[in-house]
């Protein structure tokens, strides 16, 4: 095998995504979990849910990138915490738009500040701790993706 067909995993760029996207998810988890009693999937629901936007758990799956089940399960553990709350669809009874509850926001805007700081200590790491042209590049390879 020529060097150029050679794969090393540690210059695969897919894997090395795969690997920090694993790393960061599970630290996070249980950051989540210590901190605030809640779960990475319903963290994610929430936070897509904490700019106020009531939506229906299909948009939420596709946002957050969550198989439907997951998304299932997540809803049925925040609800079960009082933390979101199902409103009938008008257009379509069959998909209720969910919220966050009262006590859902008030959490959701506990955790920001501090998954904020999480975010610039793992940012700390970077040259000059800036994520601007990681989140650039990222957004980079979101694109192409898109477009593959």
């Amino acid at each position: 095998m020529d060097e150029q067909s050679a794969l090393e995993l540690e210059h695969f760029l897919p894997y090395k995504l795969m690997q920090v996207a694993e790393r960061v998810g599970a630290e996070l988890a249980v950051f989540y979990r210590k901190e605030f009693g809640i779960t990475r999937p319903e963290w994610r629901l929430m936070a897509v849910l904490g700019d106020g936007r009531s939506l229906i758990a299909r948009e939420l799956a596709d946002i957050t990138c969550m198989d439907k089940v997951k998304v299932s399960r997540a809803l049925q553990g925040l609800e079960d915490k009082k933390l979101i709350k199902r409103k009938p669809n008008p257009r379509d009874q069959r998909a209720a738009r969910i919220l966050l509850t009262p006590e859902g926001k008030a959490l959701h805007q506990r955790m920001v500040p501090r998954v904020l700081e999480w975010e610039a200590r793992l940012a700390e790491g970077l040259t000059g701790g800036d994520t601007k042209p990681l989140l650039a590049s990222l957004n980079q390879l979101l694109t192409r993706l898109e477009n593959m």
